[in-house]
């Protein structure tokens, strides 16, 4: 019988292979030394995961040369099989973890790390509406949109006076039928932007947030990689007056929790001005530069210091509004607060104004990370 073979089954071989496979190039292997016939097969994106798995390896297999010191982040540490699915969700904190055990005895493997961890943040990143929608600020929510316009991208404050009309079709209309629900409502998704009328479901939804059992090691990672990091969040949020939980959820999710990238979007390394949205910032950047300046840089740019109200309602309408509306306007949670929780199941924008219905977000939500630190009695 003659095997048959898809696009599907190519994608999941080739990251088989690169996981059994550790040298420097699997492109090379996977790409042009496979037969012609086969090579063309191959979609594009089964030789950038196992590029990517190959570059991992290595670097692993340079941290056991140096016998580098064990690490508190360590997670999926030493796992061969990684499938395309999850790629990220692995991959991404063994790379945080290896610049940890690195950051000292070997800084210029900790830079490739941090270099590798940018590169795969960029697999799952999308910039939050917050760097495209003009329009001016919104000093009641604390977010500012500095950047111009973009015609995929809906225009709108963070805490608008003249909501826009719900009906009209727009980039970020979601199909209406035969879409999964999430499991548990309390109470619906409200269409309205304005806070007065969010803040009691933004608490509703808080307290009914459970943790998916099939997370449960990975928030507890989350959890771990907040708490070691914390003393250096605090120092920053105490300079800009904001709540350390809200820069570190913000820093996991808009780059991975790598500290040798841009706050911004993860943009790799610090001794440049970021390329993507938002492109150049920060404006007046010059070597030595740290971390802390860039994310200082993204915080003000957001108009997010000097604000007085942390409650915790504010806090989600804030991550909210920055990410976008895009699925509350459809009555659907956002998986920027609500992934890995009893509140989201799947659907996800996989393009500007492409939603898909059935992909999974592969982060854990803000509001997710900050459920994690009150149950560990850490919010504050």
């Amino acid at each position: 019988m003659t095997a048959r073979w898809n696009r599907r089954d190519f994608l999941y071989g080739g990251a088989a292979l690169s996981a059994a496979l550790a040298g420097p190039d699997l492109r090379g292997i996977l790409g042009a030394k496979l037969p012609e016939p086969v090579r063309a097969l191959v979609p594009g994106d089964a030789l950038q995961v196992a590029g990517l798995i190959g570059e991992l390896l290595k670097l692993e297999q340079e941290a056991k040369a140096l016998r580098l010191p064990p690490s508190p982040l360590d997670f999926h540490l030493g796992q061969a099989a990684i499938v395309p699915d999850q790629l990220y969700q692995i991959a991404m904190p063994r790379l945080v973890a290896l610049i940890d055990r690195a950051e000292r005895p070997a800084p210029i493997l900790a830079e490739k790390a941090g270099g590798l961890l940018a590169k795969l943040h960029r697999s799952e990143y999308d910039p939050p509406d917050a760097w495209f929608a003009g329009g001016g600020s919104a000093p009641a929510a604390g977010l500012s949109f500095p950047s111009p316009q973009r015609p995929d991208r809906q225009a709108i404050t963070a805490d608008p006076d003249n909501e826009p009309p719900l009906s009209s079709a727009g980039p970020f209309d979601l199909p209406a039928g035969n879409l999964p629900q999430v499991e548990e409502i309390l109470p619906p998704v409200a269409t309205t932007l304005k806070f007065e009328a969010l803040a009691d479901e933004y608490a509703a939804w808080f307290a009914a947030a459970r943790i998916r059992p099939e997370f449960s090691e990975s928030t507890q990672w989350h959890l771990t990689m907040m708490m070691q990091s914390r003393s250096r969040y605090e120092r920053l949020g105490k300079q800009l007056g904001i709540p350390w939980f809200f820069i570190a959820a913000t820093h996991g999710l808009e780059a991975s929790f790598n500290f040798r990238a841009h706050m911004h979007n993860g943009d790799f390394p610090l001794t440049q001005r970021t390329r993507q949205v938002p492109a150049g910032r920060p404006s007046v950047w010059l070597p030595p530069s740290s971390w802390e300046a860039s994310a200082a840089d993204a915080m003000r740019l957001l108009g997010l210091t000097g604000q007085s109200d942390w409650s915790l309602p504010r806090c989600l309408y804030r991550l909210e509004a920055y990410n976008g509306f895009g699925y509350r306007r459809a009555g659907r949670a956002s998986p920027y607060l609500w992934s890995f929780s009893t509140l989201y199941s799947r659907g996800k924008y996989v393009a500007d104004g492409k939603f898909d219905p059935n992909a999974r977000s592969k982060q854990c939500g803000a509001a997710v990370m900050l459920k994690l630190l009150d149950m560990a009695g850490a919010l504050g």
